[in-house]
């Protein structure tokens, strides 16, 4: 609770320090008249600031103050303070014996003195709380978030500090005392974080308490009659302890590097990392700023440029952390260092034309900071430049991202497929669209035959033909190998596209993409395909009831798979070409209600029509026999009775089907029932195709406790016949395949082998109710 308090009170306080900081920012203009007291107690112009509105006044060094806002120059705050001229709205000077009255009030503040600062602390700030959003879990990352918090509230001293407010030059001593301890304490936890190396943290505590004393020092700012002794001496003292702070985190490191480098070989490149960041971030601060303005009375580079260097460290090591490329930090350098490389000989000859160009108005400062800026934001452009045009590849290069848009589609897709046939609806077509040819087809070629599967507008024997000869003699064809081995080979073959153009570059190395991920996917096919044969024959070849027991799983599985495989293929057919069918019966109904055409032609159509017909009834029912629904809706017996009644019309035999008191086998689950009927429909299918009888008869009875399954024929018999492979998806005829169907519910097939001609055969299923 007491935590949450001081949390509230202490953002109260900044945010009310703020709001006062950029009034006096973008309210008052930076005057930077700097005085001295001579011998006779007259103020002095000593010194007048590069960056403030003074180049704009008539004032000049070595003129005399004679009144600030029409009072005496030691009656006013700033003079007594800090001897400078700051929130004044007139001056009276003298020069030459005469005096001059100038204006304060409507001088216009500089961007260096009041944009900058501003857009350095939104910059920091909002640097602060992405990052303790983001990854505010771990302790550095809330100390990454703190140094960044520390130099935006640093930033928003300099404007008022600069325009000789006490609390804006009591808080940037502050902040800028304990931007090193702050740096240095984030080292700390995040060296160990990341190569768990445990620190003295006590060490800390007495730096935070040490460097707190000294900024105790300019505590006497807010007293006006001692101010200006303290202030003149602060400068010294602040720099100094600030050069210390740094070179305490420099000496750490180098303490660590040498201590760990051997255990933990992946330190030594996270301190050689911080060694460039700090050298980036406040070698410029210092030894341009900082060391010349204290030791000799003037700044190389003005320290409102240099300190944006200040975030480049933490900013560092915010993308290293939040990119999560932290363990590729070694990369990240070396791609950073090569695009300064890069980067400068750009920028020469860019800052080298810009002070040709306006040579009489540039500074050597000027030069300097042009330089360093254009060589940041080459470097930048060029780093990112591989972010931004993936993100806008789709402007830049949108057949590029075309391309690899519809190659991530087909990959998708390859992922699904199962089978051969699928390859048209979700690979294809993409390929067909992507290119803009005519047709494409993807063939496989056996030794004893050639499948095909085809889409657009291309020649079916065309294919065949340049499919089955190893020269190629098609000009108007491409043919691209996929595969080839001692069982098959595969090719992809293409038109021409639709421009009459040939493949680009870009196409062909897509199509290479797309070629390689479709020799994968057809290699996994066809193992997919020999396996599934290789189970069917293995679910079909038993040796014996005992070893069939034993695989009781398998044969569930085996007819598990066969049934989803008959499901989704009469669901193909019902939602694919028998509604085709649906709308061309509707197409040729509405043209035959049409006047217009000859009777003749409508009779003609009348037929169509009706051979449409036959087509949709002929599909309906291979759908019903692939996936018999009617078991869900009217049972098993009810549904024996529809198979039977639409197979006695075409069988060559008469066919009876009886159920006496079979009705509790429609308490069996629907796994069971669907047995019972795929045995019924192989019997049927066994004795249309090699019974040769003229009568065969199913009854289904209930005995005891079982239902009793009885088939009789008086045909030739049963006749040892050569076993032949069946393909995934067949009916599964054979007397081994309905064995073990039987043997699956746990029943029984028994067979009388003493009749000379015909076939009795008897199937007993135990009776057991749906759980």
């Amino acid at each position: 609770m007491r935590k949450k308090y001081f949390f509230y009170i202490s953002g109260l306080i900044l945010i009310s320090l703020q709001i006062w900081f950029s009034f006096l920012t973008f309210n008052v203009p930076f005057i930077g008249i700097e005085l001295i007291q001579n011998q006779n107690k007259h103020w002095i112009i000593n010194k007048l600031d590069s960056e403030s509105n003074s180049l704009k006044l008539n004032v000049q060094r070595g003129d005399t103050i004679l009144k600030i806002n029409d009072d005496l120059p030691h009656l006013h705050k700033t003079v007594q303070k800090w001897h400078s001229i700051e929130q004044a709205q007139s001056i009276t000077i003298l020069r030459d014996g005469n005096e001059f009255n100038i204006n304060l009030v409507d001088v216009n503040a500089a961007a260096s003195t009041s944009i900058l600062p501003f857009c350095g602390e939104v910059l920091a700030i909002l640097f602060a709380i992405l990052i303790y959003k983001k990854a505010g879990h771990t302790n550095s990352a809330r100390l990454l978030a703190l140094v960044f918090l520390n130099i935006g509230l640093t930033f928003s001293s300099v404007g008022a500090s600069i325009r000789g407010d006490s609390l804006g030059k009591f808080f940037i001593i502050m902040f800028m005392l304990s931007l090193p301890i702050v740096f240095l304490h984030f080292l700390f936890a995040f060296l160990k974080e990341r190569t768990q190396i445990q620190l003295p943290n006590l060490y800390i505590k007495y730096l935070y308490i040490i460097f707190s004393c000294i900024s105790l020092l300019a505590l006497p700012y807010f007293i006006p009659k001692y101010s200006y002794y303290f202030y003149q001496y602060s400068n010294q003292v602040v720099a100094t302890s600030f050069s210390i702070g740094l070179l305490i985190s420099f000496f750490f490191l180098i303490f660590a590097f040498f201590k760990y480098r051997k255990e933990k070989p992946y330190l030594s490149i996270i301190i050689k990392t911080v060694w460039w960041a700090l050298t980036i971030s406040f070698f410029p601060f210092i030894f341009l700023s900082i060391i010349p303005q204290t030791f000799f009375g003037g700044h190389w580079v003005n320290s409102l440029y240099t300190s944006w260097l200040v975030l480049f460290f933490p900013l560092s090591f915010a993308y290293l952390i939040l990119a999560k490329k932290l363990y590729d930090i070694d990369l990240v350098l070396r791609r950073v260092l090569l695009n300064v490389a890069l980067s400068i000989i750009p920028s020469i000859v860019l800052v080298t034309g810009h002070a040709l160009i306006v040579q009489y108005h540039v500074t050597m400062q000027h030069v300097v900071f042009s330089f360093i800026f254009t060589v940041i934001t080459i470097t930048f452009i060029l780093y990112s430049f591989e972010y931004f045009t993936t993100k806008l590849e789709f402007i830049i290069f949108p057949r590029k991202y075309y391309l690899n848009r519809a190659m991530k589609k087909i990959a998708n897709n390859l992922c699904s497929i199962s089978s051969f046939r699928e390859l048209k609806e979700m690979v294809l077509v993409d390929i067909v669209n992507t290119l803009q040819v005519f047709g494409a087809a993807i063939v496989y070629k056996y030794q004893d035959r050639i499948e095909t599967v085809i889409e657009g507008q291309i020649s079916l024997p065309a294919i065949e033909g340049s499919a089955d000869v190893e020269a190629w003699n098609y000009p108007s064809l491409l043919r691209f190998e996929i595969n080839r081995h001692e069982e098959y080979t595969s090719y992809l073959i293409m038109t021409d596209k639709k421009t009459n153009t040939a493949l680009s570059k870009e196409d062909m190395q897509w199509l290479n993409f797309i070629i390689s991920y479709l020799a994968v996917s057809l290699e996994n096919m066809h193992l997919i395909h020999k396996l599934n044969m290789r189970l069917q024959q293995l679910a079909s070849q038993m040796p014996s009831e005992q070893s069939a027991q034993e695989l009781v799983w398998f044969r569930k599985l085996m007819f598990e798979l066969q049934e989803d495989e008959r499901r989704r293929i009469a669901t193909d057919l019902h939602d694919t070409t028998m509604q085709d069918l649906f709308f061309l019966k509707k197409r040729f109904a509405s043209l035959i209600e049409k006047p217009e055409f000859p009777q003749q032609d409508i009779e003609q159509m009348k037929g169509i029509l009706d051979y449409v017909e036959i087509i949709n009834t002929n599909l309906r029912q291979n759908c019903f026999e692939l996936h018999p629904h009617l078991l869900h809706e009217i049972g098993l017996i009810n549904t024996l009775r529809k198979l039977v009644e639409h197979e006695t019309p075409i069988c060559p035999f008469q066919l009876e089907f009886m159920a006496q008191g079979a009705e509790r086998i429609e308490d069996r689950d629907l796994d069971a029932k669907r047995h019972v009927f795929r045995i019924v429909q192989e019997l049927l299918n066994n004795a249309k195709k090699h019974s040769l009888a003229s009568i065969v008869s199913i009854t289904l009875t209930a005995e005891g406790n079982n239902f009793l399954l009885v088939y009789k024929d008086d045909g030739i018999g049963l006749q040892a016949q050569s076993e032949t492979s069946r393909e995934i998806g067949s009916s599964g005829t054979g007397l081994e395949q309905m064995r073990s169907r039987i043997l699956s519910l746990n029943g029984q097939l028994n067979i009388r082998k003493d009749m000379e001609s015909g076939v009795y055969l008897s199937v007993t299923i135990p009776m057991r109710k749906v759980a």
